[in-house]
């Protein structure tokens, strides 16, 4: 294990490491049984689950940044507590409305949104959290098994939320995710880490001064982000991959129902889903020579928008498990190795505000796409939204890999190969 796992050796690193693992299976949990139930509650209209969608993703943009530069001022490890907390309020109010069956959707919408910040917080500060505790050749690793704990999660938290919303409704799965919740506050809560690895606490003596500047952070940050080429590549890549072969939650209930499946297929996919992004991201922290990562990169690239046509013409039951289980190992894939990418050449001082950028943009053109998607599907054929858009993300890649010079050095050597920018000030 410490051969092919290395980060596992980091105390702190194995307590964000389980983490992660119960706050994704809860959202997951959640997307599940928010999906269904708002499908049921509003006759199948996917327009509804598009916005409920659009509410978990929305605080990506706009409590992500916020957070993320609270993090590069703060105690991180308090911020993942407060935010997990956040969490679970909204778990345990939607649950308590819901078992109550006094639920309506835009009650769904609000508390998707509020579980939706808890989320926006903890990912980003969680993910700067991992430099900190690792050593910097252990990074891949360690950014490769976060993803692990996260997409493994997405098989537990569908796969236990299919049985509860079978047995006892969609009441019960939001209160196994806030039970998921609670054992994640309690993981955060040992860790031994406390100090913000750059120490203000001199110049920022509180929570208050340090909100008073963020204004200030985030804008370096975006300074620092638009003088590295480096950066603005990878993340462009990736509002277009989310854009393109990401944003297709608001349609799955659609498609389920068009191939003749009910709750069970719905679970099924999704289950689908994170069993590849699982065998994907277990598969990227076992690599090792930089230049084999280049053609995985490219090749986990066109997968995503292979799956997307996989789904788009899937027929029967089998067909569309596995082609969502081809979406959840390339997409989790490329994603992983795309964060790896950034954690690599960005300044420890910016990292948390890098990764919420990077989370920002990610989820917020998953957020609009989504909503988009929703509503287009309740007009046309939901086939042509996953492979119009499928087609559209493998040729902008393969464009990005003939002219842009960032991505042929990826793609050649698993790196990149440019000289490393002039510094900016934090």
């Amino acid at each position: 294990m410490s051969v092919r796992f290395p980060a596992l050796e980091s105390f702190d690193f194995r307590r964000l490491f389980a983490n992660g693992f119960y706050t994704t299976a809860s959202r997951w949990a959640q997307v599940l049984a928010r999906g269904w139930l708002v499908h049921d509650l509003t006759g199948g209209s996917a327009t509804a689950v598009g916005w409920v969608t659009f509410a978990s993703f929305f605080p990506f943009i706009v409590v992500g940044p916020v957070v993320g530069a609270l993090a590069d001022r703060l105690d991180r490890r308090l911020v993942l507590i407060y935010a997990t907390v956040f969490s679970i309020v909204g778990a345990s109010v939607l649950a308590a409305i819901t078992i109550a069956d006094v639920v309506q959707v835009w009650q769904v919408i609000v508390l998707a949104f509020v579980t939706g910040s808890g989320q926006a917080a903890t990912v980003p500060t969680r993910q700067a959290l991992i430099a900190n505790v690792v050593p910097e050749d252990h990074l891949l690793n360690a950014v490769a098994l976060g993803g692990i704990s996260q997409h493994g999660s997405r098989v537990v938290g569908p796969l236990f939320g299919a049985a509860f919303l079978a047995r006892f409704g969609p009441g019960s799965v939001f209160v196994l995710s806030a039970v998921l919740l609670t054992f994640a506050l309690v993981e955060v809560v040992r860790l031994r880490i406390r100090l913000s690895p750059v120490d203000r606490s001199a110049e920022l003596p509180g929570a208050i001064a340090a909100v008073g500047r963020v204004r200030r952070d985030l804008a370096a940050a975006g300074r620092y982000v638009r003088a590295d080429v480096r950066l603005l590549t990878i993340i462009g890549l990736v509002a277009v991959h989310c854009s393109f072969t990401m944003a297709f939650d608001s349609m799955m209930p659609t498609l389920t129902e068009n191939i003749g499946g009910s709750s069970g297929l719905y679970s099924s996919i999704l289950i689908g889903l994170g069993s590849g992004a699982l065998i994907g991201t277990l598969g990227v922290s076992q690599l090792r020579k930089e230049s084999f990562r280049g053609t995985i990169f490219l090749a986990v690239g066109l997968g995503s928008g292979a799956a997307m046509v996989v789904l788009g013409t899937a027929s029967t039951r089998s067909m569309v498990i596995l082609g969502a289980g081809l979406a959840g190992l390339t997409q989790a894939s490329y994603m992983t190795m795309s964060a790896a990418l950034i954690q690599k050449v960005v300044a420890d001082d910016f990292r948390g505000r890098v990764m919420s950028f990077y989370i920002m943009i990610a989820a917020g053109h998953m957020a609009f796409m989504n909503l988009g998607f929703g509503r287009l599907a309740d007009v046309m054929d939901v086939r042509w939204l996953l492979v119009g858009p499928g087609l559209v993300w493998t040729a902008v890649l393969l464009g990005a890999g003939l002219f842009v010079p960032e991505v042929r050095s990826i793609i050649r050597s698993g790196t990149f190969t440019n000289p490393v920018r002039t510094p900016v000030a934090a």
